[in-house]
């Protein structure tokens, strides 16, 4: 089949016809992008308002469902019932399992097949009406990316996410596709580039026209994509995550206001982003506690724990809900000549996430665990922290931003409580804890019938002193039979790092004696499939709440385990959370 495309010499007229072509094709692609979520918010309305109207309604009073006699036709009904949420349920787990190609991880399923519908549309929207005009193809391969950009925007808030709001859902969770609709937007902008630069080439104009100001600003933002592009990858990100995060933020700053003078046709989508980029930036700004905080570090350990003063009024969102975390800053008023380090320019791009391991309504403060690593942000506060006892007391303070509350649980914790779990287990690596055992003990109370247990495997045993007292109960951790510690050594499944080899050595499981920590002399890792399948154990009918936080490795078998019980019918209610993604 021969290429179909020209390089067509149009009128003025042609030319008009074509730009409204580009306009509309552009503005159905922008459109559509927020349709999902508007059909959504429709059917959480209509679904609020007929809850509401159910039971005041005259036409409902007086009915009721017929109870068959027969206990073959209750056990057909019910068995039919169940047959269809138990499949739905592992169609759910289908598209929530991850994807391996080559030995690496690619995303998850869902992530894919929406990708997948996403580009096919706007691959359509891109060719449709294009007749044999090359130009029109190319010029309508960058209008589609443009248009998608404001979306994509959208879709990395955190403070201010409306598409989290309408799917009830979180800014992390939605920031999975955020990286899935940037790659599109990416792939659509390399088609732009390549076939504007294979027309340049073949009309031997391509410096001509590469330095033409208008030509000369896309090929900036293009290097902008690229950058991100390539900060974004696995291994970049492994070497330097800042590196990846100021270049994300540096380039969703500059690259709509270079886009505005590259492509005037599209200042309307350019405008709708960068004015999304400014407002949610604005808010977490204005949102942002100055809390004076105090370091200290866990003896024998690499942690350190931090803890920050909120103000009475702001406390209740932190209290709210267990398992939620907090962005962290250093803004320029806790910068001190006491922490060379803290001088640091760097660190007006960082914002690092850190889990509430504890909230305190007597004192009003928040702590939360950090493992001294690499970056500048953990160094400055393992510098504080070390700073001498008989120093000036504000030389031991350092003023911190925190922003937050955010997190999956601040959302689905209440969904939790209300799903009903018989039983819950926990598992955690490291500081995964501060994760897990808020949810943990906050269960204590809200969950009392429901069977609780809880798994951390740490380094050593200082990694746990943090936690030994137990807020909720009075009660130290080490004396709750529920809960089940386990030295890990340097290289286990305790180690929070990025690339935690999970069960690469031994590991010993820790008992009570007299208060104290000793190992057990059974020296053998924990066992992920015998302790998930034992909390399966029992009636087939017990609902199963599995919540684990910790290295990817730990994490992922988890979750291969229970997806076993998942196969099988089983209800489960799955979370996860992991270092990195």
């Amino acid at each position: 089949m021969a290429w179909p495309y020209e390089f067509a010499s149009l009128t003025h007229e042609e030319k008009l016809l074509r730009r409204q072509s580009l306009d509309l094709y552009a503005c159905i692609a922008h459109y559509s992008a927020l349709a999902p979520a508007l059909l959504f918010l429709l059917y959480r309305t209509l679904k609020h308002l007929a809850l509401k109207v159910r039971p005041g309604s005259s036409s409902e009073q007086g009915r009721y469902s017929a109870v068959p006699r027969s206990p073959i036709v209750k056990a057909q009904r019910q068995s039919s019932s169940e047959q269809v949420a138990s499949q739905w349920r592992r169609f759910v787990w289908w598209l929530s399992d991850d994807v391996y190609f080559a030995g690496s991880h690619w995303g998850q399923r869902d992530e894919w097949i929406l990708g997948f519908i996403w580009t096919a549309w706007l691959l359509v929207l891109s060719v449709k009406g294009t007749g044999k005009d090359y130009f029109h193809l190319t010029k309508r391969f960058g209008a589609i990316a443009v248009s998608q950009l404001p979306i994509q925007y959208l879709l990395a808030l955190k403070a201010l996410n409306p598409i989290a709001w309408v799917f009830n859902s979180s800014h992390e969770h939605i920031n999975r596709y955020h990286r899935v609709l940037g790659r599109i937007i990416y792939g659509f902008l390399w088609l732009h580039l390549l076939f504007y630069n294979i027309y340049f080439i073949i009309a031997g104009i391509w410096f001509k026209r590469i330095l033409d100001t208008v030509v000369f600003c896309g090929v900036l933002a293009s290097f902008g994509f690229h950058g991100v592009a390539t900060t974004a990858m696995r291994k970049a990100r492994d070497y330097s995550y800042r590196l990846f995060f100021i270049t994300h933020l540096v380039v969703a700053l500059f690259v709509p206001i270079l886009l505005f003078f590259h492509a005037s046709s599209a200042r309307f989508y350019i405008a709708e982003a960068f004015a999304i980029f400014v407002v949610d930036l604005a808010v977490r700004r204005i949102t942002t506690i100055n809390s004076p905080s105090t370091m200290e570090t866990i003896p024998g350990t690499s942690l350190v724990k931090v803890t920050s003063s909120i103000p009475l009024h702001k406390l209740a969102p932190f209290r709210a809900t267990p398992g939620s975390h907090i962005y962290l800053s250093l803004p320029p008023q806790g910068r001190t000549t006491t922490v060379p380090s803290s001088k640091s320019g760097v660190f007006d791009y960082l914002y690092n996430p850190f889990t509430i391991a504890t909230v305190d309504d007597e004192d009003g403060t928040i702590s939360f665990i950090a493992r001294v690593r690499n970056g500048p942000m953990t160094n400055v506060l393992s510098d504080f922290s070390s700073t001498k006892p008989q120093s000036p007391p504000e030389s031991r303070k350092i003023t911190l931003g925190i922003e937050g509350p955010y997190g999956t649980m601040t959302i689905h914790f209440n969904d939790l409580l209300a799903w009903g779990a018989n039983k819950v287990l926990l598992v955690s690596g490291g500081v995964g804890a501060t994760f897990t055992l808020p949810i943990y003990q906050a269960l204590q109370s809200e969950l009392p019938s429901a069977k609780l247990q809880f798994i951390w495997a740490i380094r050593g045993a200082g990694d746990a002193t943090w936690a030994i007292s137990n807020q909720t109960t009075g009660k130290s951790v080490l004396e709750d039979p529920n809960i089940q510690l386990f030295l890990t050594g340097d290289m286990g499944v305790g180690d929070d790092s990025d690339n935690a080899a999970g069960g690469a050595m031994e590991l010993s499981s820790m008992r009570r004696a007299n208060g104290r920590l000793t190992a057990n002399h059974n020296h053998k890792r924990p066992n992920i499939e015998k302790i998930v399948d034992d909390m399966f154990r029992g009636s087939g009918d017990d609902s199963v709440a599995v919540i684990a936080c910790g290295p990817i490795e730990m994490t992922r078998e988890v979750r291969q385990r229970v997806r076993t019980h998942v196969m099988k019918g089983r209800r489960v209610w799955w979370h996860s959370e992991t270092f990195g993604w």
